[in-house]
């Protein structure tokens, strides 16, 4: 049964679910990071590059350098699964993949930018649980409207 759910191809709403998610501003929340990245030829070992929550790294200006160049480049891979999540004709299995790749990308980036603002511990988890409750509302709201759009 599994290896029939995996070839089927994925609807219209079940595309539009994964979308909504990926497109909600906390997405990447609780995301597992992927092992490794590769952009531009380059690969980078993310897992690697986020260090244990608690420890603080002082980067050096180099590394620092590197880091900032990095973010954006896995925000626009994260965006191009995005785009790939919604154009093309994907199985079930294909879409679930590009979904947990952008979403852990997307933590990845935040993570390494936390990094580099020398935020963590407990003030960031409080500040963290505070911008969750704001965007649930938010994302609540953009719920009903999608689904009094659909009526």
């Amino acid at each position: 049964m599994t290896s029939e759910t995996e070839a089927e191809y994925i609807s219209y709403q079940e595309r539009n679910k994964l979308l909504w998610s990926l497109r909600s501003e906390f997405s990447w929340a609780g995301k597992k990071i992927p092992e490794s990245v590769e952009i531009d030829g380059e690969e980078y070992r993310l897992r690697d590059m986020v260090c244990d929550p608690g420890e603080e790294k002082i980067f050096s200006p180099d590394e620092s350098a590197r880091i900032r160049a990095l973010i954006p480049k896995l925000k626009e891979k994260a965006k191009a699964y995005e785009e790939l999540l919604e154009t093309e004709e994907l199985t079930v299995a294909e879409a679930e993949a590009l979904y947990r790749e952008a979403t852990g990308l997307l933590r990845a980036a935040m993570e390494l930018k936390d990094k580099l603002e020398g935020k963590g511990g407990e003030k960031s988890v409080d500040e963290f649980k505070r911008m969750l409750n704001t965007q649930k509302l938010v994302d609540e709201k953009r719920f009903q409207d999608l689904i009094k759009s659909l009526k």
